[in-house]
């Protein structure tokens, strides 16, 4: 009978066995060093964090240059290369402190916004619009605002025009879908920039382009929600149609005014605001006697002076001399003109 040659019996290959746990040791190893990776990356990454957290309250603490020094550590923790966005936005961070630092040092706000911009336009150098394209145009409103406030330090149009070039950077990524408060925000600032050049050029069509920035604004902050802003945003409309009453509708302009105002004082009172009371409270004594000016002259001058009064419980001479004089200055107009 024809016999079958036996299969050789069933045994573990050495060599194969070997090179598989070999390969799963390999395999073991490299996903250590990539856990390990991530678990550095992680306690990097937190480190990041509580450091910007140590420097934003050092910051409204005022403490500017506190934050400074530990947002320079930042570096020392990371690299451009392995860390591209948090090295971006340090930078940023650096850029809002500078400014910050101009609004508390006025006689050297210029060279302060002009270190802000700088630390700005760095940070884009690692923050790209391709990869990170919400804190890319987040960078272009902050050098929208660096650029509005440098303006205000020494007057030079061209920042003016700037400013408005990055703050529509800016709007072309946050809509009011992506993001409705950077959207209100970044349109009141447009606002402001307009308002500035169509007084400067006297030009009403800058000044209704205002207007639509401040309306979209609106859009967001509404009273019952934020509150705040929607005051400032009202003050700022109301100073804008006291400058749109030089051009025409002058009693229709002026009547916005004190409407706008008034919203604005449904915010802010003397106890919780006062500041904001009470310039507010002047603006709307400079619309009484604006319209004091058009009917009613008596009436409207004792409206305009109640408003001055009410400032004064804020601004006095003591507290605030410059505004003090100011408002003082405003009510020994308005009885002038009677």
């Amino acid at each position: 009978m024809n016999c079958e040659i036996p299969e050789p019996e069933s045994r573990p290959q050495k060599k194969t066995l070997i090179y598989a746990g070999v390969g799963i040791l390999i395999l073991l190893i490299a996903g250590y060093v990539v856990f390990g990776d991530y678990i550095q990356q992680q306690r990097t990454l937190n480190q990041i964090d509580s450091l910007w957290e140590q420097a934003s309250q050092l910051r409204d603490e005022g403490n500017y240059d506190s934050a400074l020094e530990v947002y320079n550590s930042v570096f020392s923790l990371i690299s451009s290369k392995d860390f591209p966005l948090e090295y971006g936005m340090n930078h940023y961070y650096r850029g809002k402190t500078y400014e910050e630092i101009a609004s508390s040092d006025m006689g050297n706000a210029s060279s302060h916004l002009q270190n802000s911009i700088y630390a700005y336009d760095y940070s884009l150098k690692f923050i790209t619009e391709e990869e990170y394209p919400a804190e890319y145009f987040r960078v272009h409103y902050g050098l929208g605002d660096a650029y509005l406030k440098l303006y205000a330090s020494r007057g030079d149009v061209s920042d003016l025009d700037t400013a408005i070039d990055y703050y529509n950077n800016a709007l072309s990524y946050y809509s009011i879908a992506v993001d409705p408060i950077y959207f209100a925000s970044i349109n009141n600032k447009l606002g402001n920039a307009w308002r500035k050049k169509g007084n400067i050029e006297n030009n009403v069509a800058f000044l209704q382009t205002s207007l639509s920035s401040y309306e979209q604004s609106l859009r967001v902050f509404r009273e019952d929600v934020y509150s705040l802003e929607y005051a400032g945003v009202q003050n700022n409309l109301g100073n804008l149609y006291l400058e749109m009453s030089s051009y025409g509708s002058e009693k229709s302009n002026v009547e916005n005014a004190i409407t706008s105002f008034n919203n604005a004082l449904c915010v802010y009172t003397i106890d919780s605001r006062p500041i904001e009371y009470a310039t507010v409270q002047n603006n709307l004594g400079n619309a009484w006697f604006e319209l004091s000016e058009l009917e009613n002259k008596e009436s409207n001058v004792e409206k305009a002076v109640t408003a001055y009064n009410e400032a004064l419980k804020v601004f006095t001479i003591s507290l605030f001399p410059v505004e003090h004089d100011g408002v003082i200055h405003n009510i020994a107009r308005a009885y002038k003109s009677v």
